[in-house]
């Protein structure tokens, strides 16, 4: 539902959907908000803000390198979130003036009435409500390390935390956090908290992200038990269309991926899972066990082999530059053969995601033992641009590439 009307300061047009209310005002300034009132993105002239639920933002121009991306200082957070606050009670004020001037009016006053709503919920929600809301977004959920970018508006769900293996040297996502199955009965509580927290903003979140690292481990009978408390308080679409989530998505590592058959991964289908995200990070066996991942390329693609035969579409994560110089030629040449040797189709998904050495990580003394020169940013765009050539296909066939930037995840 869209309105556009004339106030003395310029022409504002107000969005409500379903899960969201977007502003536009004066021709300037876009802002989007949750129906529960959190600040999600803020476009002011040549910067825009991204805001987490933890209340941290992130700020992104875009330059001739590219983008950049900085996060702000907690002063900074509060001088941007009580700025827009005021701008939303100043709007507010205008709309009840009788200068006002409609262009595109509400079809019904009821219509009005939801629109000003959403846009005094959003208005209350100054530097200290946030924070406060940030703080129970705290105790309802462990630390969300990472999602797949086509996710980031995905309803996480944790029936699980931390990393079953933690050995991986790249990565440090969940070295501070214990792994944790929940039992059903937690695992229900953490739902209804959930759902408690995000109230009116639930509806923003399109599909729902089974988390943390590797929920899909959990064996059958326990993790049909939790999916069925999941589907219980969260409905899932029926057949892809009305009120509902449009589907399960989950991580897993080729590695524990083998002890599910076929016949497991159709039946979480029939539960509504619907695409699985495998780090493969290189094909280049050499390489896999210098990073000290916990799984072959053997089984890594019969995991895949196993996912697409139940229906599922999978999403392949490949990491541009790992293992630098040393490992440079053999990563593509094998990486290509790897997922060429997975069934991939026009559903899956292949990313490249550009490798960030993460701090308190034991990549760094690792690659100076074995005398590792990381790759220059041409060298990185080259790798990145021979994976891509190599893995077109006639028609479109194939699956399509992505970039995954973990620097630009913002939950």
């Amino acid at each position: 539902m869209m309105v556009r009307l004339e106030t003395r300061e310029g022409p504002v047009t107000l969005n409500l959907q379903p899960g969201a209310l977007s502003l536009h005002l004066y021709g300037r300034d876009v802002l989007a908000y949750d129906r529960a009132g959190r600040l999600w993105s803020a476009t002011l002239g040549e910067l825009t803000y991204r805001r987490g639920l933890d209340n941290r933002i992130q700020a992104i121009r875009m330059t001739p390198e590219g983008l950049q991306r900085r996060w702000l200082s907690r002063e900074e957070v509060r001088a941007l979130e009580e700025e827009l606050a005021r701008r939303l009670r100043e709007l507010l004020r205008a709309l009840s003036t009788p200068s006002l001037r409609w262009i595109t009016p509400p079809p019904d006053p009821e219509d009005w009435f939801r629109i000003l709503e959403a846009l005094r919920r959003a208005a209350a929600m100054d530097f200290e409500a946030l924070e406060a809301d940030a703080r129970r977004f705290t105790e309802v959920y462990a630390p969300i390390g990472i999602l797949p970018p086509d996710q980031y508006l995905s309803l996480v769900v944790q029936a699980t935390t931390g990393c079953p293996f933690n050995t991986c040297i790249f990565c440090g996502f969940y070295r501070s956090v214990p792994f944790r199955v929940r039992s059903p009965e937690a695992f229900e509580a953490h739902l209804h908290a959930i759902r408690d927290f995000f109230g009116e903003g639930l509806w923003m979140r399109r599909t729902i992200f089974l988390g943390s690292a590797n929920a899909l481990a959990i064996p059958m009978p326990r993790l049909i038990a939790l999916l069925e408390r999941l589907r219980q308080a969260f409905p899932l679409q029926a057949d892809g269309s009305g009120r509902g989530f449009a589907g399960i998505y989950a991580f897993l590592d080729g590695f524990t991926g083998l002890r599910k058959t076929v016949e497991d991964y159709a039946q979480l289908r029939a539960m509504g899972l619907r695409r699985v995200y495998i780090g493969l990070e290189s094909g280049h066996a050499p390489l896999l066990e210098f990073l000290r991942k916990p799984a072959t390329v053997e089984g890594m693609i019969e995991t895949v082999r196993r996912l697409k035969a139940a229906g599922l579409s999978v999403g392949v994560i490949v990491m541009i530059g790992v293992g630098g110089d040393r490992f440079a030629h053999g990563h593509v040449e094998d990486t290509l053969a790897v997922l060429k040797a997975m069934p991939l189709d026009r559903r899956d998904l292949v990313y490249l995601s550009d490798f960030v050495e993460m701090p308190g990580t034991p990549y760094r003394a690792a690659a100076e033992a074995w005398g590792i020169r990381p790759l220059s940013p041409a060298e990185r765009r080259a790798q990145a641009e021979a994976l891509r050539a190599g893995l077109r296909a006639p028609g479109g066939e194939g699956p399509r590439v992505a970039p995954y930037a973990l620097e630009a995840f913002v939950y």
